[in-house]
């Protein structure tokens, strides 16, 4: 869908070239005729396609295909006769920045004059840049700077209204007023502005995690995304940071911010797949001592013991997995996990991939060994619904498994296929197909109480031609399935195969069969009057 394809900062980088490009004062006409468009639905099948957006709007009785470039807003394109950007162009931006934002924010902040706007950006820039500087002064050996941090980011947190707004509008809120009055370091900025930041993306983080999911429907949807988005954003901050060099203080504050790190395991457990991607790639990329990691297991398994509620194990058992995966200790890694399906599911094929990553190939294949083995347990564990995603899961993990190995053993796959049957239908019948298998490809179909009309046409070709005898069960299951519905258009379909397997009994040149079958299929349906006369009229009888 279109709001899972387009990034927050992206969408916001270009609301603000747009308000540059076009200042409302000098075309609002040509703004208010677009957001009319747009609120009144004039604006359908937008796509994105490499940063561009399609789509197209319906003004005073012509349809438009206009394009809007996110990163080249003035090289966007339309057929209307405007010169640079035209009212089709905005209608079909503001489309898409729904998705991230509500579009009566951007309109309101468009209002502002010009430059309110510039001394707003200004002012918070000066204040972000007092009140790192006050912290970097602040960071004494025997200070305790991050539990400042913490105190100024609770008292802005507070001065954010959300009351009386929905749960999704909470998330927004907090991202686009909250969050983006921190500002990105660079590259060249020193440790501790990298280390604030992380530190400011963790609280974001934290809040956002402590939001109750909704249900069901476009809110809970959209919450969900604001979260899975916002996870990538932390993982990036730690990512920068652990790029930076470090002293002996900057260790000792990096040791500092654990408990910090833990907090988010707090969050609802609807989120629990972000919290634990954000809290692994801290411990794998920013804490990497072995004392630290040992000291953060037992921890874990504290509070994992301590915990009332599976709800509330959950976190815990993923992050002790995790430290213990990362110290070595596979055995204990596993058996946290492994009586929890969707948790060891996934921590035990991120576990391969990573080991494989790491060239340390006989670790990985254990890994896989230990899913392989669990395989039909864990997919009668699963909901219904998520039996397929598993079938994929499984799969790809024994193609990385065989491309890392080399191993290329098709019993060994065929006997995957099998075991995750009917789940892995489609998967087999591939599998079958590009083996050349065709007797079990047959009765896989027959199994599976195909007909013949669902058989891919190249299929059933292929059959054919390497053994037509092999389809002949097949046509006898469609005709009698056909029957069975007991109507005329059935019947004429039934009528239809029919000759299609005279056909091939007379290439098989076995005549016979085909008449000693036809004569009791004609017994046996005697009572069916109109199918009889369709039998009559075909001169299959």
């Amino acid at each position: 869908m279109l709001q899972m394809m387009l990034s927050q900062e992206v969408m916001a980088k270009t609301a603000q070239r747009i308000m540059k490009l076009l200042p409302y004062k000098d075309n609002s006409d040509m703004i208010k005729r677009a957001w009319h468009l747009y609120r009144t639905g004039h604006v359908y099948n937008v796509t994105i396609e490499n940063n561009v957006l399609k789509g197209k709007v319906t003004d005073r009785g012509h349809t438009y295909e206009p394009t809007f470039r996110l990163k080249q807003a003035a090289s966007s394109s339309c057929a209307c006769t405007a010169v640079g950007l035209c009212p089709h162009n905005i209608a079909l931006f503001l489309y898409a920045y729904n998705q991230i934002d509500a579009v009566g924010n951007l309109i309101r902040q468009w209002k502002e004059p010009t430059t309110k706007q510039k001394h707003v950006r200004r002012d918070e820039k000066q204040k972000h840049i007092q009140v790192t500087e006050q912290h970097k002064k602040d960071a004494a050996p025997n200070g305790n700077i991050i539990d400042a941090w913490w105190n100024s980011f609770e008292k802005a947190y507070r001065r954010i209204p959300l009351d009386y707004i929905t749960e999704e509008e909470q998330m927004r809120r907090i991202v686009h007023s909250f969050f983006q009055t921190f500002e990105r370091p660079t590259a060249k900025k020193p440790f501790l502005d990298h280390l604030y930041y992380v530190h400011a993306s963790l609280f974001t983080f934290m809040e956002l995690t402590r939001i109750p999911l909704q249900p069901w429907g476009y809110s809970a949807m959209m919450q969900e995304r604001h979260v899975n988005q916002f996870a990538q954003t932390v993982q990036q901050a730690m990512k920068d940071l652990a790029k930076k060099p470090r002293s002996n203080m900057h260790e000792q504050l990096l040791y500092d911010s654990i408990p910090y790190v833990r907090n988010i395991l707090l969050g609802k457990i609807d989120y629990v797949d972000d919290i634990l991607a954000v809290y692994e790639e801290m411990w794998n990329t920013l804490f990497t001592k072995a004392t630290y990691r040992e000291e953060e297991c037992t921890w874990a398994i504290e509070q994992l013991n301590k915990s009332e509620t599976l709800e509330r194990k959950i976190p815990f058992i993923g992050a002790a997995s995790y430290i213990s995966f990362l110290l070595g200790n596979d055995e204990r890694a596993y058996k946290l996990i492994h009586p929890f399906p969707y948790l060891a599911i996934e921590h035990m094929v991120d576990f391969m991939h990573i080991s494989f990553a790491q060239k340390n190939i006989q670790r990985g294949v254990e890994w896989f060994e230990r899913l392989e083995q669990n395989a039909n347990a864990y997919l009668y564990t699963l909901h219904q619904g998520d039996r397929e995603w598993f079938v994929r899961t499984l799969l790809s993990a024994y193609h990385r498994y065989s491309g890392a190995t080399g191993d290329e053993q098709h019993g060994r796959y065929e006997q995957l296929l099998q075991t995750l049957l009917p789940y892995s239908f489609y998967e087999y019948i591939d599998y079958l197909f590009d083996e050349q298998q065709w007797k079990k490809l047959i009765e896989l179909y027959m199994f599976e109480q195909a007909t013949v009309d669902i058989i891919p046409p190249f299929h059933l070709k292929a059959i054919e031609q390497a053994d037509r005898s092999l389809v002949l069960p097949l046509y006898h299951q469609t005709i009698m399935k056909y029957i069975e519905q007991k109507n005329r258009t059935a019947y004429e379909q039934a009528v239809k195969h029919l000759r299609k397997l005279r056909a091939h009994y007379r290439a098989l040149k076995q005549t016979h069969r085909w008449e000693a079958y036809v004569e009791k299929l004609a017994e046996q349906t005697k009572r069916l009057r109109a199918f009889q006369q369709l039998l009559q009229r075909g001169k299959l009888i």
